[in-house]
C-alpha cells in the first residue's frame, strides 16, 4: 500500500491561503483544502481539528509575515511609519494575497471571538507602533487611511489602483508629519 503524502502543518496552512486568495473565504473547507494540498482529510485535520482553526492559523500567517517584513524596514521614525503603513497595500502579489486573507478574515473576526482576540492584538500593535512616531489619535487617523486605501485597491482597483493608494497615503502622511 503508498504511503500517503507527507504534509506539514505549514504545508496545509499554504493550500488554505491559496483557497482564500484564488476563491474565498466561503470555499474553504476541510475537504477543498485537503484538496488543494492534495491530501485527505483525515491528514489537514491532523493538523487542524476544525474549519476555525484552519482560519486562524492563516491569519496568523498573514500577520507573522507582515511583522517580519517590519523587522526589516527602515528606523529613521517617519520613513518607518511610511514603510510600514505601505506594507498594508496591495503593493504586489505576495502583499495582494496577504490583504485578501486580512479581508476575510476581519469580517469573519465579527461572529469569531478567537479571530476577533487575534485581529485586536494586530490592530493595536500597529497603531502603538505608528503613535510611538505620530502620537496616539494621529496613529488612529494614518491606520484607517493606509486600511480605507487597502481595501479600496484591493476591492476597486479600477476605482483607485495600488500606486494610486501608495500616492494618495503618500501625501496624507506628507500633510501630517511636516
Amino acid at each position: 500500500m503508498p504511503r500517503p503524502p507527507q504534509i506539514s502543518a505549514d504545508d496545509v496552512t499554504d493550500a488554505l491561503i491559496r483557497v482564500v486568495v484564488d476563491r474565498g473565504l466561503d470555499a474553504v473547507s476541510i475537504r477543498t483544502v485537503a484538496q488543494e494540498a492534495g491530501v485527505s482529510i483525515g491528514a489537514v485535520q491532523h493538523y487542524f481539528a476544525t474549519k476555525d482553526d484552519l482560519l486562524l492559523a492563516a491569519y496568523t500567517r498573514a500577520i507573522d509575515q507582515v511583522v517580519a517584513r517590519a523587522a526589516s524596514l527602515p528606523t529613521e521614525p517617519h520613513a518607518y511609519v511610511r514603510a510600514l503603513l505601505r506594507e498594508l497595500l496591495p503593493l504586489d502579489p505576495q502583499r495582494e494575497a496577504e490583504l485578501r486573507v486580512a479581508l476575510a478574515f476581519t469580517a469573519r473576526s465579527v461572529h469569531s471571538p478567537r479571530l476577533a482576540e487575534l485581529y485586536e492584538a494586530g490592530y493595536r500593535a500597529l497603531v502603538d507602533a505608528v503613535a510611538a512616531v505620530l502620537g496616539a489619535e494621529a496613529a488612529i487617523e494614518a491606520v484607517a487611511v493606509a486600511d480605507g486605501l487597502a481595501w479600496h485597491a484591493l476591492c476597486a482597483p479600477g476605482v483607485l489602483s495600488p500606486d494610486t493608494a501608495a500616492a494618495v497615503l503618500e501625501a496624507y502622511l506628507t500633510r501630517v508629519t511636516t
